[in-house]
């Protein structure tokens, strides 16, 4: 009888021990932030010259209204952090993880930026 009950003892001893490291390391809620860009129809601009995200996963939805390639691509710098395909006209989607900063913003195509397709997201 003793050695059932220093048994039950250890095991309910080792479930307790298992059960609160499980409670503790449940996975944590988080959120996508979402971010709408178009280049315009007619020239080479995209319609806003600053976006703002908060950080973690962010879904960037790239609208390009014109008939002209276009992409926008995100880096801090010379680091690339990725982009959307270059399309035309149409929409497309890409999913990004990115911490708090200034990121420069940009379309990629040749020429394009320097014409003036380019901004900045803030990630908060």
């Amino acid at each position: 009888m003793k050695k059932r009950l220093v048994v039950a003892a250890a095991v309910a001893s080792l479930a307790t021990a298992v059960a609160v490291p499980l409670a503790v390391a449940a996975p944590q809620h988080t959120t996508t932030s979402s971010v709408y860009i178009n280049a315009v129809k007619n020239g080479l601009a995209y319609n806003k010259k600053t976006l703002h995200a908060n950080a973690g996963t962010v879904a960037v939805v790239f609208t390009n209204l014109s008939h002209l390639k276009h992409n926008v691509r995100f880096e801090i710098g010379e680091k690339e952090y990725g982009g959307t395909k270059t399309i035309g006209h149409g929409t497309t989607k890409v999913t990004l993880t990115l911490a708090k900063g200034k990121y420069h913003y940009y379309c990629s195509v040749p020429g394009h930026e320097d014409a003036g397709m380019s901004g900045y997201l803030y990630v908060k």
